[in-house]
């Protein structure tokens, strides 16, 4: 879900024997929300500057030099191996993600056209794989910005990223790609992580953003009483997505997702 797609900015002063702040980048979705608010809370003590903006927006800004580190999709860094993982973090779930979806008209097997919501390259690759591989079929994909019912006008399937909201569709058939890759794969998916510039000391940046997540964690019910009233999502449906879908860590099983999906991305020439 989105809090807006834009490029707000928030700056933390934070020590100020640290001669210039670090320029992070941030999805403006739900899932990110327990790895980002430790930066604008009081307690943050590492002087940063947030900006907001969809995953491939944010890549864009990294390969640029406009940021240091940013939470993008972890397909950037099969197409750009020079971008480095930052360890132990990730967004990722093991099943169903609620918030990355395909919505049909038809049954998969029928599908001929896809409309994408491009903002997150990762998601754009997996419905690739996940049509192909499962289904045998290769549709056109077009993109589209994420509309749903201007989508399905259009095509035959919809992309959409990022929204808990859709409860109500014009679509029979929905597609969660995190229970579709867990039944292809029996793996956990990795949608996200925090990847930094080259020659940045990625073991410095991890100790700032190791930080932040655990602060996420530990303050989980305060953000959900928070983002649910803000995003205007039923508080249960916040809580459940925080405490019981999303994953932050970056662990052997996940490291193996990673390298599933990219082992895939290959072999249907995406990378």
């Amino acid at each position: 879900m989105s809090e807006g797609r834009g490029n707000a900015r928030k700056l933390r002063k934070g020590n100020t024997n640290m001669q210039q702040a670090l320029r992070i980048g941030c999805v403006p979705y739900l899932n990110g929300k327990p790895l980002i608010e430790w930066f604008h809370s009081p307690e943050c003590s590492t002087p940063v500057q947030v900006h907001y903006a969809v995953p491939s927006a944010l890549a864009k800004q990294l390969r640029a030099g406009e940021l240091d580190v940013a939470l993008v999709s972890i397909f950037e860094h099969f197409v750009d191996k020079e971008l480095q993982i930052v360890p132990g973090i990730s967004i990722a779930a093991d099943g169903p993600v609620q918030s990355v979806r395909l919505f049909s008209k038809v049954p998969f097997p029928k599908i001929q056209s896809v409309a994408l919501d491009t903002s997150s390259l990762t998601s754009a690759a997996l419905i690739r794989i996940l049509l192909a591989d499962c289904y045998g079929i290769h549709p056109k994909y077009r993109p589209f910005p994420p509309q749903l019912e201007q989508m399905l006008e259009e095509c035959d399937a919809a992309l959409i990223i990022g929204d808990l909201k859709l409860f109500q569709t014009p679509a029979q058939y929905i597609m969660d790609l995190g229970a579709q890759w867990k039944e292809l794969t029996n793996l956990p998916f990795v949608y996200a992580a925090w990847l930094a510039r080259p020659h940045m000391p990625v073991s410095d940046l991890a100790k700032p953003l190791v930080q932040a997540r655990d602060w996420g964690l530990a303050h989980l019910e305060d953000l959900t009483r928070k983002w649910s009233a803000r995003m205007v999502l039923p508080e249960e449906r916040v809580r459940e997505y925080f405490f019981k879908v999303m994953q932050y860590d970056l662990n052997e099983s996940k490291m193996a997702a990673v390298e599933e999906f990219r082992r895939r991305c290959i072999a249907h020439g995406l990378v």
